[in-house]
This record gives structure tokens, C-alpha cells and sequence, in this order.
């Protein structure tokens, strides 16, 4: 479909410049539309009193404090009637909702359900019009670009009217360097297939309530070809030292641990487990072997103890599928055993990755808390013990025995046993056991190494 020759002028208002990112994407890629985007009430007033003609939509990042916010809704009560204004609220304050009342071209749409709602809208508003774009391409400004983590997709500059060369393979990773030296020859926008451009406004959309709970957030962009590390990094994020999950991740979670205590309701002996395990290791990531082995040993152990209680399995099969869910996108690290391994290849590892380690067992424990409601109180307790040795010599906090209670010591021999099932060349429970010996011959720690034995002779 042709362009029309004179575009609709839009405006979106925001002091956010990712938001504004986002606006500006969704509704160029929607509609043949020229978009300009605004920091602030004041150069909107100023831009509309400036305009030879109103635009067909202005949609609004609301903040009931903002500096003008009543001059700026007040001019568009006066002088906007045939424009439909879209306001993005989190939550109308009592001043808000008497500012907005009886407005009937101003529609309040929840933050939350960007950018899904903001596109039917569009659609719906511009129904039938020459305005709506199906061009197989969609512009992207190279300043939005910037903020997408990765795109890994193909992305092509226009040459002429309608000839689009390819600058980028989906094989390749953009870098803000890369982009940039584009935009010091002039260029604003690069292009990517329509198909691409709706996805990457369906993974906004699935980040979307992170992105508004942060500054300076990066959508992570991720494919289903991409390796599993690649795909958690979009389900697990890093934002200003506080790490979140995203709602279709935590489902994912709560399916695993379902199937987890399926298995181990099954009473299955772990001489058989380890050699299926074993048999199968190279078809799954270490971290769902971990995960698995480290429940299946910790519900064995608490059952020798007649710790039976369905609140103590289910805070050892959370701990086990969480404490280190942190440390998915980064398979280099889950495979450091303890604080005395880390020093010995400290000096090999970046500063971030470092800090992601040492921090990974208070990052689940906090991830627990906000996150999974189901898990019982005090499961994060043994996600955040779970490096603590008996002797001190562990971390973050460095127990000592006494201070370490009697589950945290079982789920810390259970993390234990599964490291070195998994990484020892000939592993044995009699091996184990030895080591057991030496390394856990402290209070609470030896009951546990007493059940462990009574386990491996059934």
C-alpha cells in the first residue's frame, strides 16, 4: 500500500525517553505517521500552539505532580475536541481523576497493558484508513534501537524510495557503537521487516512491568533459536542491583517445581536416579540437573528424618529449583563449587560477573519473597544459606555451624552432594561420604551425614 503524501502528525509526551521509545515504535509501525516526542507539558504547549493544524492523536504519559500538568490538560480540553487523546496512567490520583473527568476523546489506558492496547486503538481509530501501514518494512529509530539489548535480527537501511539493503545478518550483534556510526552520517532510522517489528513489540510487551518499575532498563530480545542461557537472560533481569523475573517465567517455575515433586513422590532410589542422570547428562543444561538432583537427594534426606511435613518438602524443592536461578544466564559461574574456588579464579572473571556470584544467593532469596507466593515462609532463608559451610569458611554471611539451622544444614549437604555428582569424573557415594566425614563433623550437619549413609544402603 502507498504512503499518503501528507502524514498524520502525532505527538507523545513523556518524560521517559524509553517510553517515548516505545510510543514512537508502536505507532510508526502501525501507521504511515510522523511522530514527535516530547520530554515535557511545557514544549507540548509550546509545539500545539504552534501547529498549523491539531493532531489526529497526542497520547500522554501522565504524572500527576509534572510541572504545567493543569495548563497542559486544560489547553487540550479547550483546544484538542477532535483529537483523540490517549493518557497512560498507573494509578489516577484523586487530583487526576477530577482533572480527566467528563472528557470523552481523552482515553485513560493502564501503563501496564503497553503495548497491546495502545495498537488496537490505532487500529480501531484508524479503521479502514489509508493511514494504517502493512509496508513489509518498519522504520526503527536508531535511538530506540539503542535500547534493545541484542536485536539479533536482520536490519536493513533504505536506499531511494522503496530499495532496502541489508546492513545487519540476525546472526550478527548489534552494539550502541555499531548503530551509532549510522546516525554520525545522518541517518535516524534503520528498518526490519514487518515480522520482526511485531515481535519485538510483543517482547516489549512481555517486559513491560519491569521496564516501568526501573531507570534505565533494556529490553533483552531474544529468539527461539537462541541458546537456552540467551533465552533466561530475557526472563531474568538485572536492573539497578535488583534482579526480577517476568510473569510467564515464574508460571514456568512453578510448572518445574510441579513436576519435581511429581518425581519424587514416585520413591525413586537414588542408585537408579544417578545412573539415568548420568546416562542423560549431556542432554540438559547443568542448571536443570542441579535443580533436579539437588531435590531428589534433599526430599530423600528429609524423609530418613522423618521430616515429613508437606511445608518442609515444598521449601526444599523451591530452594532447590531457585537458589541458584540468578546464575541460569551465566553456566560459567553455576559451575564455581564454593567461596575457595571463586578465589582461585577470581582474577579470570569480569567485575559483573564477580559481583553476580557472590551475590546470587541473597539476589533468589529476594526473588523468592517477591515472587513465588507458593513457596512456604522462610524457603528464601535456605536459598540465602545455601554457600554457608559449618567451619565459617563460607558465604555471603560466613555461619559458623550454630548459627546454621538444621534444614539449611541439610539443603547445604544436598547442594553440596549434587556439585559433585556432577562435576567429578568417577563419582561415588562412597567417595562422597568420606569427604562428608571431615568436611560436616559438626552440630546439625551430623545427622544429616547419618541419614545420607542410611540412604545409600537401601
Amino acid at each position: 500500500m502507498t504512503a499518503p503524501t501528507k502524514k498524520l502528525p502525532f505527538l507523545v509526551v513523556s518524560t521517559s525517553p524509553y517510553m517515548r521509545g516505545i510510543l514512537k515504535f508502536v505507532l510508526e509501525t502501525m501507521l504511515h505517521t510522523e511522530v514527535t516526542e516530547l520530554e515535557s507539558e511545557e514544549k507540548a504547549l509550546s509545539f500545539l500552539k504552534n501547529l498549523d493544524a491539531v493532531p489526529s492523536m497526542i497520547v500522554y504519559d501522565y504524572t500527576p505532580n509534572a510541572y504545567l500538568v493543569e495548563d497542559f490538560v486544560g489547553y487540550l480540553k479547550d483546544n484538542s475536541k477532535l483529537v483523540r487523546i490517549v493518557i497512560l496512567v498507573d494509578k489516577i490520583r484523586e487530583e487526576g481523576r477530577e482533572l480527566l473527568k467528563d472528557q470523552h476523546q481523552m482515553l485513560l489506558m493502564d501503563e501496564t497493558h503497553l503495548p497491546g492496547n495502545l495498537i488496537e486503538e490505532a487500529k480501531h481509530l484508524f479503521s479502514g484508513s489509508p493511514y494504517l501501514n502493512e509496508e513489509p518494512y518498519c522504520r526503527i529509530d536508531i535511538n530506540f534501537l539503542s535500547i534493545l539489548d541484542g536485536i539479533n535480527k536482520n536490519l536493513y537501511i533504505k536506499i531511494g524510495l522503496d530499495k532496502f539493503i541489508k546492513i545487519y545478518h540476525e546472526d550478527d550483534t548489534t552494539s550502541i557503537l555499531d548503530i551509532q556510526k549510522y546516525k554520525s552520517k545522518g541517518i535516524n532510522y534503520l528498518y526490519l521487516n514487518r515480522e520482526t517489528a511485531l515481535w519485538v513489540i510483543n517482547q516489549i510487551q512481555n517486559q513491560i512491568d519491569i521496564f516501568l518499575k526501573a531507570n534505565n532498563f533494556r529490553f533483552v530480545l531474544r529468539g527461539a533459536s537462541d541458546s537456552p542461557e540467551k533465552r533466561f537472560e530475557q526472563k531474568i533481569l538485572r536492573i539497578d542491583d535488583e534482579v526480577h523475573v517476568d510473569k510467564d517465567f515464574k508460571e514456568t517455575i512453578d510448572k518445574a517445581i510441579e513436576k519435581i515433586r511429581s518425581m519424587i513422590e514416585k520413591e525413586a532410589k537414588v542408585e537408579h536416579f544417578l545412573k539415568v542422570l548420568k546416562e542423560k547428562q549431556d542432554q540438559y543444561a547443568l542448571f536443570t540437573q542441579k535443580m533436579n538432583l539437588t531435590s531428589l537427594i534433599a526430599c530423600l534426606l528429609a524423609k530418613n528424618l522423618d521430616w515429613i511435613s508437606k511445608t518442609t518438602m515444598d521449601k526444599i524443592v523451591y530452594a532447590s529449583v531457585l537458589s541458584d536461578i540468578t546464575l541460569a544466564v551465566r553456566p560459567e559461574l553455576l559451575q564455581i563449587h564454593n567461596l575457595q574456588e571463586f578465589e582461585k579464579i577470581k582474577h579470570t572473571l569480569t567485575e559483573e560477573d564477580q559481583k553476580i556470584y557472590l551475590s546470587h544467593p541473597k539476589d533468589s532469596a529476594n526473588l523468592i519473597k517477591r515472587y513465588f507466593n507458593n513457596a512456604p515462609p522462610d524457603t528464601d532463608v535456605l536459598a540465602y544459606q545455601h554457600h554457608e559451610l559449618p567451619d565459617g569458611s563460607g558465604f555471603p554471611q560466613g555461619l559458623r555451624a550454630e548459627k546454621i539451622s538444621p534444614l539449611s544444614a541439610l539443603f547445604i549437604v544436598s547442594t553440596d552432594f549434587s556439585f559433585y555428582f556432577l562435576k567429578d569424573e568417577e563419582p561415588t557415594m562412597d567417595d562422597f561420604l568420606l569427604k562428608c566425614h571431615s568436611r560436616y563433623d559438626y552440630v546439625n550437619f551430623r545427622k544429616v551425614i547419618k541419614a545420607l549413609e542410611r540412604i545409600k544402603k537401601k
